[in-house]
């Protein structure tokens, strides 16, 4: 019986990291067990910069995976993350619309769910969020689509760099999520707020007004575990895929 909802984000896949890849297509061998939805929750490759990148070695047989997923009636559904916001389900086979949505608000264990990629709750990093606006601007997004397969490549391996070294360099309070947008999600209506983006798996219980209360969860990445959540029996589960 498919009754599992999956959740996952920060897997960060890339041709440096073959056992990253081998787990994460393991996990969605997991996956086509009992799976009813995959939510991919950003940042699944380490950077998309665009559709030609499919060519690429590493990525056919995760591609080819995600086939076989929705091949099996089970719902994939991908959220922007800030390093593979240009990805285009359509190159997967999947559909419309060719951006990614930011956020989604689903039902899922007996509540209502706000899923996002994280880096849009993380509102002290000004820097990140004048770059977040140009590289999602129309002509960068246009630029991106259709560059040839060796720009992409080399451009890719560039911003990797760059941007290690810039996050080294972040204060801990850019790097913070704001707790008060999380509680301000919560008081608008979900039970629970679900986001990827800060590298670490934890679970928070938010005080609300009027004695009420909500959860907070931040997904791990995939390095040296696999973190993910499963949506089974009513209940939110945090595992680890090793």
């Amino acid at each position: 019986m498919r009754d599992v909802d999956y959740f996952v984000s920060d897997v960060h896949l890339s041709a440096e990291r073959p056992k990253v890849t081998d787990r994460f297509l393991r996990f969605l061998e997991r996956v086509r067990e009992d799976g009813r939805r995959l939510f991919l929750l950003g940042d699944i490759f380490d950077l998309w910069v665009g559709p030609r990148q499919k060519r690429l070695p590493y990525v056919r047989p995760i591609l080819e995976g995600l086939r076989a997923v929705t091949h099996d009636g089970i719902a994939v559904t991908y959220v922007a993350g800030n390093r593979d916001f240009n990805f285009d389900a359509r190159v997967n086979g999947g559909p419309p619309p060719r951006r990614l949505p930011e956020m989604l608000s689903i039902e899922s264990a007996g509540r209502r769910l706000y899923l996002t990629h994280g880096d849009l709750l993380c509102t002290g990093d000004r820097a990140y969020k004048r770059a977040r606006w140009v590289g999602r601007s129309i002509p960068v997004r246009f630029l991106c689509a259709n560059l040839p397969l060796s720009v992409s490549t080399f451009l890719s391996s560039g911003y990797r760099r760059f941007s290690q070294r810039a996050v080294a360099k972040k204060s801990r309070w850019e790097k913070a999520v704001d707790f008060s947008r999380v509680r301000r999600l919560l008081t608008d209506g979900h039970d629970t707020v679900i986001c990827g983006h800060v590298h670490r798996a934890a679970r928070y219980r938010v005080d609300l007004p009027d004695n009420q209360s909500g959860e907070f969860i931040t997904l791990g990445d995939w390095s040296p575990d696999g973190v993910y959540l499963e949506s089974r029996d009513g209940a939110l589960l945090l595992r680890r895929f090793r």
